[in-house]
């Protein structure tokens, strides 16, 4: 089915409409890259059967960026993990000598553990 442009009766339409203001891209970016660093994203482009613009849209557009932890919440992670290893070996020498001092044990390192975590929470009120 021909289609013909409304303008014009009798001439048909060639090629495709014609895009909104909105939706047409003005604005370009430009980045260096190495010899190598280009061939890897040319590469990528082509097993993904994408254009590079198309490509780098998608790696900007679609990627959840990550924020760095802080040197206080790296550090604080390891206390948590200190603090794990610690309750897990509590645990394990509960179930084979059911110790009763166990339980107090076990309830510092929970203790150690909420301290951690109330500091962290004081710190950076949108980790938690």
């Amino acid at each position: 089915m021909r289609k013909y442009n409304h303008d014009a009766p009798g001439v048909k339409l060639r090629g495709r409409p014609k895009k909104n203001i909105s939706e047409k891209r003005a604005k370009k970016i430009s980045a260096t890259f190495t010899d190598g660093e280009l061939s890897i994203v040319k590469t990528k482009a082509a097993q993904a059967g994408m254009t590079v613009a198309e490509l780098l849209r998608v790696g900007v557009f679609r990627l959840t960026i990550v924020e760095r932890l802080t040197d206080f919440e790296r550090a604080a992670i390891r206390e948590l993990m200190y603090q794990g290893k610690n309750l897990n070996d509590q645990v394990k020498a509960c179930q084979a000598n059911a110790w009763p001092s166990t339980k107090r044990k076990a309830e510092a390192c929970l203790d150690g553990i909420l301290a951690i975590l109330g500091k962290l929470k004081i710190q950076n009120s949108t980790l938690l």
